[in-house]
């Protein structure tokens, strides 16, 4: 890093989740709470020369933790809350999941930004009820392998890399 290298914060909104319902792209509008864990997949080797094991990455198990609060009217939340309430299994649960980084601009196209594509299964594990308090409800998107690609948030299309 040199003298004139501006750091800037990248805050949660920069980063934007949008999931395919239906044969629409929406916004995740009321995701409270959101983390990506890679959980590698590993395999060792040990040989007996060596005193120690060595580790190598085989694969992801890749895994959003997700809460949302429970707003009728919100695609997203509608969506995932019927899967929960219906208790759909197997393809059923399966969404495309975009995640865009706001932070990271295609600099020869207007309003595009860095971008990968997941599918994921949609695992909704509870639903809160807390007196006095609106309702929220918690699980997982899971599994899935990464595409990458650009998305452009007002035509709300997902381009793949070449």
């Amino acid at each position: 890093m040199n003298d004139t290298t501006v750091l800037k914060d990248i805050m949660a909104y920069d980063e934007a989740h949008y999931f395919g319902i239906g044969n629409k792209i929406v916004l995740g509008g009321v995701i409270t709470d959101m983390s990506e864990n890679a959980n590698p997949t590993e395999k060792e080797k040990q040989y007996i020369h060596e005193k120690s094991k060595r580790t190598t990455v085989t694969g992801y198990n890749n895994e959003f933790p997700i809460t949302m609060d429970m707003v009728k009217g919100d695609e997203v939340y509608d969506d995932f809350y019927n899967l929960f309430y219906e208790r759909k299994v197997g393809n059923d649960l399966s969404r495309d999941h975009y995640i865009v980084n706001l932070w990271e601009s295609i600099t020869d196209k207007e309003n595009e930004y860095k971008c990968r594509k997941i599918t994921q299964t949609v695992q909704i594990t509870e639903a809160t009820n807390v007196a006095g308090e609106q309702k929220t409800m918690s699980g997982s998107l899971k599994g899935g392998d990464f595409v990458y690609g650009s998305f452009n948030i007002n035509t709300k299309t997902f381009t793949e890399d070449a």
